[in-house]
């Protein structure tokens, strides 16, 4: 099986449990996710989470 390498748009699962969609490259190895805003700590993992490094996922878990 194929190992998809991340990028942008990409739904993908953290090695923290939590499911994110990648935003946008930020260079080689780090992206701006999207936690998602149905919750308090979503929303606020939106506006002060650091960037996702590819050492963050464990995998892609759909692509668009």
């Amino acid at each position: 099986m194929k190992v998809l390498k991340p990028q942008e748009y990409d739904n993908v699962l953290l090695k923290n449990g939590k499911i994110v969609t990648l935003m946008d490259q930020l260079d080689e190895t780090h992206f701006w996710a999207d936690y998602g805003t149905e919750t308090e700590e979503e929303e606020r993992l939106f506006w002060e989470a650091p960037p996702v490094s590819m050492d963050d996922i464990e995998k892609v878990i759909s692509r668009p």
